[in-house]
């Protein structure tokens, strides 16, 4: 299998859970933005003196090594760590973790300015889309060494899938959505590191 054939196969597999993503998508911004429009209610509002988030900055001071540490933290600590490995345990968890994650993010957002939260908007969508699919990759994964046959609808008259072979297929279909999260943090940590850069 070349790559672009490779490529494919993680968008099948992507549309093949279609509703998940419009499920994952859903619950994920709308508790991003609903923390959001109830924190105006609940907090004080914030103070902004000598803003300055980009600490990042300051302690990398080069913008090549800035963006591959927003990326790797990114895919490795943030999407697989917190988001997908839970769901690996017990699948619940993936979309437990990225409803938290949302909260969190609420509250990173109350705290910016307007200017800042509208130049930091299509890092922050590109970033949730890829956790919205991290969140379901956890979930496939769980799903298939828990409840194989639901998961994997066989044709009638074919065997069902056996925990072990449920579990390689949805490792299988997780390595193909991790490209499209590494493929959507990549392009979301170039623009994290311009708008850093330029802030």
């Amino acid at each position: 299998m070349n790559g672009a054939d490779f490529f494919r196969s993680c968008l099948t597999v992507a549309s093949c859970r279609l509703k998940t993503f419009v499920l994952f998508n859903f619950l994920f911004f709308s508790c991003v933005f609903g923390a959001l429009f109830l924190l105006q209610f609940l907090l004080l509002p914030p103070v902004y003196s000598g803003w300055s988030p980009w600490l990042l900055e300051a302690f990398l001071g080069n913008w090549g090594l800035m963006f591959l540490g927003v990326f790797a933290f990114n895919l490795a600590v943030s999407a697989f760590v917190m988001v997908t490995l839970p769901g690996f345990v017990f699948f619940p968890l993936s979309v437990g973790f990225l409803l938290y994650r949302a909260f969190l993010w609420a509250m990173l957002l109350y705290a910016v300015p307007s200017w800042l939260f509208l130049a930091t908007l299509p890092t922050l969508v590109l970033e949730g889309e890829a956790y919205v699919f991290a969140a379901v990759a956890g979930t496939i994964t769980g799903m298939s060494w828990f409840k194989p046959a639901w998961l994997f609808k066989t044709e009638a008259g074919e065997e069902e899938l056996s925990r072990a072979e449920g579990f390689r297929k949805g490792l299988s279909e997780c390595l193909r959505l991790y490209i499209i999260v590494a493929l959507l943090l990549f392009v979301a940590a170039i623009l994290e590191t311009v708008t850093i850069l330029s802030i």
